[in-house]
């Protein structure tokens, strides 16, 4: 996905684009029926309010693109409708949508999705099969479209047996390079308040031969997430690094832990962090560390899910931007008291309890 492209929840605001964009395509290949209608005029009565979502794809911070989520019952989720602006195709846009609607399905706890189209809609078909992995089953003659001759299912229980973690070697820099760079993007690029400092820190950070020589240091390890042979995330890890926040001499770090924004909800992110604990306890430090943006909500539930507590706050410096980030941590070995773990309250002279340093893009 270009890094042009970001996909957004729908606001209100959106109406507009969604019945415009949706008609569009409709009339173009068929005829707007009553349900189109309905659901387009009316978005959060006939999709969010029932418990559905509805995605938006920006390019440039243009609107281009819908999809929509409606949801049929506890378990299963209608895939519908996706178009895309014609002044913005083949730039990967309806791809993207598709994989975001199917985190989202996950995210509100679908088993399976299911969508209704028609066999003359030949590249739309491919893309659902091909690259989102739906299946075609028997048509449901209860459905309400009269335009529809086809339906797919995708099943989602399945997808985290299908994703592989491998410790990578320079091999697949390139890979780490590219999947870092788009995650980062992805998570990072709305708290940045001047762009040439994310596009300096991604061309720095993610070049590959940077990631190559990192790799390369015996103190770090590389993990990498693959769908299917599809490099969807990673995770970096230093084995011996010190936190100036824990008294312990014996620390590990996990640096960094990335997946592709469509691949959140599928399991490689608990994937790579089981990889990340297993190592972990071979090394065996007292503590394993990370810091994580205090904004980043998402991100400190599933690490206090895997048992990271709070101990400090410290801040990186990107360019011309500070960032305030909390470090978290969890022990590896047996501690007989988590209050064993001592902040330090005074260092570096003047931040007054807060560790400050320059961007994890001046670590090796």
């Amino acid at each position: 996905m270009s890094n042009k492209v970001r996909i957004i929840d729908y606001g209100p605001q959106h109406q507009p684009y969604f019945e415009k964009l949706n008609k569009v395509w409709i009339e173009k290949y068929f005829w707007v029926e009553p349900r189109d209608e309905y659901v387009l005029t009316k978005p959060e009565e006939a999709i969010l309010k029932p418990g559905g979502a509805i995605l938006i794809a920006l390019y440039d911070g243009v609107v281009a693109g819908t999809v929509a989520l409606k949801k049929i019952d506890a378990g299963t989720y209608e895939f519908t409708k996706m178009a895309v602006d014609e002044n913005f195709h083949r730039l990967g846009i309806a791809e993207a949508l598709g994989r975001a609607a199917i985190n989202k399905a996950k995210e509100l706890g679908a088993e399976r999705i299911i969508l209704f189209s028609h066999s003359s809609l030949k590249p739309a078909l491919t893309l659902y099969e091909k690259k989102l992995g739906f299946k075609y089953v028997k048509l449901d003659k209860s459905n309400d479209y009269v335009r529809s001759d086809v339906m797919m299912e995708l099943q989602l229980a399945k997808m985290k047996d299908q994703i592989k973690i491998i410790k990578a070697d320079v091999a697949h820099a390139k890979d780490i390079a590219v999947t870092g760079r788009q995650s980062f993007f992805d998570a990072f690029s709305p708290f940045f308040k001047r762009k040439e400092d994310l596009q300096h820190y991604l061309d720095h950070t993610y070049a590959e031969e940077r990631i190559e020589a990192g790799i390369r240091k015996a103190n770090n390890v590389f993990f990498l997430a693959l769908h299917n042979g599809k490099p969807v995330g990673f995770a970096k890890v230093k084995k011996h690094s010190l936190n100036p926040q824990i008294t312990s001499v014996w620390q590990t770090e996990l640096q960094k832990i990335y997946v592709l924004q469509e691949y959140h909800g599928s399991g490689a992110g608990q994937l790579l962090m089981d990889a990340v604990i297993e190592l972990a306890k071979e090394v065996n430090p007292e503590w394993l560390w990370l810091d994580v943006l205090i904004q980043n909500g998402k991100a400190r539930r599933f690490y206090d899910k895997n048992g990271f507590i709070r101990i400090g706050e410290h801040f990186f410096t990107i360019g011309s931007q500070t960032f305030e980030y909390d470090v978290m941590a969890r022990p590896i070995n047996q501690v007989e008291n988590i209050n064993q773990l001592l902040i330090k309250t005074k260092y570096h002279g003047t931040d007054g309890g807060h560790h400050h340093k320059e961007s994890e893009a001046l670590q090796d």
